[in-house]
């Protein structure tokens, strides 16, 4: 899919990624793409791996979201779902999928290692965000997968996370730790055990035991962990997912979108499309120069109206100059980028009704910069 249009993505696309620093409206623009994706006919699911309750407060949702899909009240053809990633039902759940026995599953649960581990938010979200849009992009109801990644430098850390844990999953520590027959920490290898020791230093022996006994449950079931993980990772790096960078016209904005842009071309991800949100409109078809004449040629209300109008007009040749340069920075990386623009509401979007306002902005055509 070269030079796209929101169109093209919101029909052609299986998974849309979208990011951005905060600020910048990245998550009502997931929610208006899921929502004119829907009135094209698609049933979509919109998923926030954003600890904050953004996308609930944006499109109006008088209840918290959770792991299991809501629908969502639109006139569409289509259908649009939300969600909202909880780290230990999707570990719990991933757990149940991957168990020989629901006794293992259990003993898995139960196990002082895995509770810390799956309360522990900081250190499983990226592991379990790409789980969870394996299940959800195996889901039949759904025919299109947004993400909605944090407002963090680090939001793109679960686009490497799959890889990381098939590796963790293969490394021979762990699998010496995994093998039953090797009695966990009793196993006589006489290369591993001064490594252990290290280990058990840091960490603490009781920790380590933890460890090993979770390991010894969880025997049999890396080896799907490390499928559905490396599944993950090539849907994501397919021309079947879209990523969309959102900006604002604010130089700290534009610094932020440029941390983006290079993080995905050093993971080798193709950027698709920038929005350029919260865009100060434009106002006639004068420039702010030929405003600041008229203001001198005028006199009384008429000389004041055109000093605001050349105000206003600086201001939207600003952005617009800022967002042209970071789009030529961004297509000296991916050259096929194509843009959407949307101008800042006069309101903060919290209902759905200003999600298809914000739609339509983004779904109309733009000229290439």
């Amino acid at each position: 899919m070269s030079n796209v249009t929101v169109d093209t993505m919101c029909t052609e696309a299986r998974v849309i990624v979208t990011c951005g620093t905060g600020g910048v409206g990245k998550t009502s623009v997931a929610a208006a793409l899921g929502a004119h994706a829907a009135a094209l006919g698609r049933r979509v699911c919109v998923i926030t791996i954003d600890p904050a309750k953004r996308l609930a407060d944006a499109i109006g949702l008088a209840y918290d979201l959770g792991n299991i899909p809501q629908q969502v009240d639109i006139v569409a053809t289509g259908e649009l779902w939300v969600t909202m990633l909880d780290v230990r039902e999707t570990f719990d759940n991933l757990v149940r999928d991957t168990s020989p026995t629901p006794e293992r599953a259990r003993e898995v649960m139960e196990n002082s290692f895995y509770r810390n581990l799956s309360r522990s938010l900081s250190g499983t979200r990226d592991y379990m965000a790409a789980e969870r849009l394996y299940e959800l992009s195996n889901d039949e109801r759904f025919d299109l997968i947004i993400v909605d990644t944090p407002p963090s430098r680090n939001a793109l850390d679960f686009l490497e996370s799959p890889e990381r844990l098939a590796r963790f999953l293969k490394h021979p520590i762990v699998r010496l730790l995994v093998a039953p027959s090797r009695g966990g920490l009793r196993f006589a290898n006489a290369a591993l055990t001064p490594v252990l020791k290290i280990i058990s230093n840091i960490v603490g022996s009781d920790a380590l035991s933890g460890v090993a006994a979770f390991l010894r449950a969880f025997d049999g079931m890396e080896n799907e962990f490390a499928r559905r993980a490396l599944s993950v990772a090539a849907t994501l790096r397919s021309n079947a997912t879209s990523f969309v960078v959102v900006t604002a016209p604010s130089p700290d904005a534009l610094k932020e979108a440029d941390h983006f842009v290079s993080e995905l071309d050093r993971l080798g991800i193709t950027l698709r499309l920038v929005v350029a949100n919260r865009m100060p409109p434009h106002f006639g078809t004068g420039t702010s120069e030929d405003e600041h004449r008229l203001a001198t040629e005028s006199t009384g209300a008429l000389a004041v109206a055109h000093a605001l109008l050349a105000t206003m007009q600086e201001d939207a040749e600003q952005a617009d100059a800022g967002i042209t340069a970071f789009l030529e920075r961004s297509r000296g990386r991916f050259a096929d980028l194509s843009e959407a623009r949307a101008n800042e509401l006069p309101s903060d979007i919290h209902d759905m009704e200003s999600i298809s306002l914000l739609a339509q902005q983004l779904a109309a055509p733009q000229p290439r910069q």
